[in-house]
């Protein structure tokens, strides 16, 4: 094995396939440090990356899920046996595990046969990705193309093997493995035509997902990598009792544990499963743990305690009761408002941890809790950030098989992209909002169909998930183009999304403005309709008086023209009186220039008079006209008015409905509230019965569990030891000669183990 430690100038383009998990590989055993090397890291950890693929391979070409663990179990063994060299060795780990699993199958002493069509249809098939996808298309691939073509096209596309590794597994020589991988290429794409598939570009990833069964759940008591839970009772630290496990992931195990120096004190403790091997990887983790311990934030887990444990980094964490986001949404998508109470204090904490300079790293729901905290916030929930980047790297989650929450700019890192963008804290806002989405509508996840993730690895380097697609989250698509966009740039600060995530509440808040609105709107447009009938009374009262004014000059130049008439008159007289009297011509004259002085004055007044008149007629004129305006404003006023007293009718009928629904609901709430306190009496007796019950029942659970694995490996070995004898029993048979060469359908000695 070699002892040298692996160099990133060591990498050679590697193209699709194995890529991904290579430049993992390199950098996780860069990160250890001696004597880990890339050989160790692909050694330890490449079964678990291929172990998806494998299984639902064997299962496939087997037919029964019961067969394929059963192979899965001697590949464990193969791999565990089998020197590191020999395995890393071109053309690599993933080809030799393939052909040893196609060498089980067809080289035993007693192939199998190819399974029927009744038991392939039996198989857990994934579930389609959307629901105007129809299965049609995938079903003719599994079903009606010969069994060679389809073992073919789903070595290639499905468990992403290359023409050389191909090339391997089938014992030929690469030119004819593309010959026949041509061939039946073909053929499945007559296949598609005929059920309405033309686009090309879609061929590849169709037969991913016609080859891709249910992955298989996790299971509380399988290893990983040979790592023994803990047995009860073990103290680690010098201080923390385990009691139980109660988390199985990829990188570490969660275990309740009681603090011993602390009476009635419980505990998460998380022990890695990787084990630290230098002095300088010791230091990096325990340097990220302080850091990420001193930034302070209550959706932030808190650690209180860490050491080693046989070379595996243990930290302590409160114990929290509650569930994760991934359980929460088993049940149910999270409505807008439940989740805007839990984002927006997720992307504050991970506000407080990028200003300390800390990425997360593995943002996704298995990693949010939502802790209900006895005396905090009441019956809502607390969302806390768990695994915090010290548990896992983005390269162990690529070894893991993991890589759904990546950021288009992280799995650029371990794809065939020639400009590798920079990771930088905006990756986190990207899992984040996917996060969000997937919550919002957790019917459009992703998943690594048929474990082929250098496929997804390279497809999420160059697309990004869509926004949600209800009709109910239309409006907060440009919100998520922003969030997942592909360019980092483009995306939000955490403190800015945590700002943004506010227009998941928009609606309502749109809701209560038309309300606010309303409320102010209609007593004012009341008022405006009160004013505009006063403004036309005071401009009718204006006219009247202006007209009466007009009325007074007409009856003050009748007054005038009388006076002029009266004063001619006098004239006359005084004529007359000069004629009769004789009076003298300087009296006369000087009477005379008197009347004609005062001729004068009367003749300007009327002058004057006439003008006031003139200016009087063009006002009134100019009145006449306003008052047409003002009752063509009132009118429009009225029709506008009008209609808002129709909406306003409409509106305080919904509001009145929905006032009536809503004293219905808290009478039914009331309802429902009484029964629940019954039932939680009901519950709490229960309760004290059965945790009497509970030691029996765990122990009698454990017990048949043990027997009924028991029998059912001892019924598949029974089978299997049967086949080996009646292998035996047919070899032993005596035979007659046989004229002519030798036997030239026998296997190739290397072609598997157990051929």
């Amino acid at each position: 094995m070699a002892t040298e430690p692996f160099l990133l100038n060591q990498l050679r383009p590697l193209g699709k396939g194995g890529a991904a998990l290579t430049q993992a590989a390199a950098s996780i055993a860069l990160a250890q440090g001696q004597p880990q090397t890339i050989v160790d890291v692909l050694h330890g950890r490449a079964f678990r990356y291929y172990e998806e693929g494998l299984r639902q391979y064997l299962a496939i070409r087997t037919g029964s899920t019961e067969r394929a663990e059963h192979y899965l179990a001697k590949l464990r063994a193969f791999v565990a046996k089998t020197a590191s060299d020999s395995l890393i060795k071109a053309p690599g780990i993933r080809a030799r595990l393939y052909r040893a699993a196609r060498g089980y199958i067809r080289n035993a002493s007693r192939p199998l046969k190819p399974p029927s069509r009744e038991r392939l249809e039996a198989l857990p098939w994934r579930a389609l990705p959307s629901a105007h996808r129809s299965a049609s298309p995938l079903n003719g691939l599994r079903f009606d193309l010969n069994g060679e073509e389809s073992e073919l096209l789903e070595l290639r596309f499905a468990r992403e093997l290359g023409v050389e590794e191909l090339a391997f597994v089938y014992g030929k020589t690469a030119v004819e493995m593309k010959s026949r991988l041509d061939a039946a290429m073909a053929d499945a794409k007559d296949v598609l035509r005929e059920h309405g598939v033309r686009d090309a570009d879609r061929f590849g990833r169709i037969i991913i997902e016609a080859f891709a069964l249910e992955e298989r759940p996790r299971t509380r008591d399988r290893d990983h990598d040979g790592i023994e839970p803990l047995p009860i009772g073990t103290i680690v630290g010098g201080r923390y009792s385990i009691e139980a496990r109660v988390g199985l992931g990829a990188f570490g195990d969660v275990y309740r544990a009681k603090d011993t120096e602390v009476p009635g004190h419980v505990v998460a403790l998380k022990l890695l499963h990787q084990a630290a091997h230098s002095k300088s990887a010791k230091q990096a983790s325990l340097r990220e743990l302080r850091l990420i311990a001193s930034v302070f934030h209550p959706s932030i887990v808190q650690f209180k305690d860490h050491g080693w444990f046989e070379e595996r980094l243990w930290f302590v964490m409160p114990w929290y009761d509650g569930e994760t986001l991934q359980s929460r949404l088993q049940r149910e998508p999270l409505s807008r408002e439940e989740a805007l109470k839990i984002f927006q204090p997720l992307a504050r904490a991970l506000a407080a941890m990028h200003a300390a300079g800390v990425r997360h790293q593995d943002v996704k729901p298995e990693n949010i809790f939502l802790a209900r905290i006895p005396g905090f916030g009441g019956d809502e929930v607390t969302p806390v950030l768990l695994d915090l980047g010290v548990a896992a790297t983005e390269a162990e989650m690529v070894v893991a098989g993991t890589p759904t929450y990546f950021a288009p700019e992280v799995a650029a890192q371990f794809a065939s992209v020639d400009q590798k963008p920079p990771v930088t804290n905006k990756a986190d806002i990207f899992a984040l909002a996917l996060s969000l989405r997937n919550a919002l509508e957790p019917e459009t996840q992703a998943d690594v169909a048929a474990g082929a993730v250098d496929t997804f690895i390279e497809e999420r380097s160059h697309e990004t998930p869509r926004a949600p697609t209800r009709h109910a989250l239309k409006y907060l698509t440009p919100s998520f183009d922003r969030w997942l966009n592909r360019d980092a740039a483009v995306r939000p600060t955490a403190d800015e999304l945590a700002e943004e995530l506010s227009v998941l509440a928009l609606p309502e808040v749109r809701r209560e403005r038309i309300k606010t609105i309303l409320r102010w709107t209609i007593p004012l447009a009341l008022a405006l309709l009160g004013a505009s009938g006063a403004a036309v009374t005071v401009f009718y009262q204006q006219a009247e008086i202006e007209r009466e004014e007009a009325n007074r000059a007409r009856l003050a130049a009748s007054g005038l023209r009388q006076d002029l008439a009266d004063t001619r008159e006098i004239a006359e007289r005084l004529e007359l009186r000069y004629e009769q009297s004789r009076l003298t011509r300087t009296e006369l004259a000087k009477r005379l220039a008197r009347t004609d002085g005062k001729v004068a004055e009367l003749r300007s007044e009327l002058k004057e008079e006439e003008r006031r008149l003139i200016r009087t007629r063009d006002k009134l004129v100019q009145n006449r006209q306003e008052k047409v305006e003002v009752e063509q404003h009132l009118a429009e006023t009225e029709r506008d008015l009008s209609e808002t007293e129709r909406r306003l009718t409409v509106t305080l009928q919904k509001l009145s409905t929905e006032e009536d629904t809503t004293r219905r609901l808290g009478r039914q709430l009331k309802r429902e509230e009484d029964r629940k306190l019954e039932l939680q009496a009901e519950l709490a007796a229960l309760e004290v019965r059965l945790s009497a019950e509970a030691a029996k029942t765990e122990e009698l659970q454990s017990a048949v569990a043990r027997a009924v694995a028991a029998r059912s490996r001892a019924e598949l070995e029974m089978e299997f030891l049967q086949e080996e004898l009646e292998a035996l029993r047919i070899r032993n048979l005596p035979r007659e000669p046989e004229p002519g060469p030798a036997n030239k359908d026998k296997p190739n000695g290397d072609s598997a183990p157990g051929s």
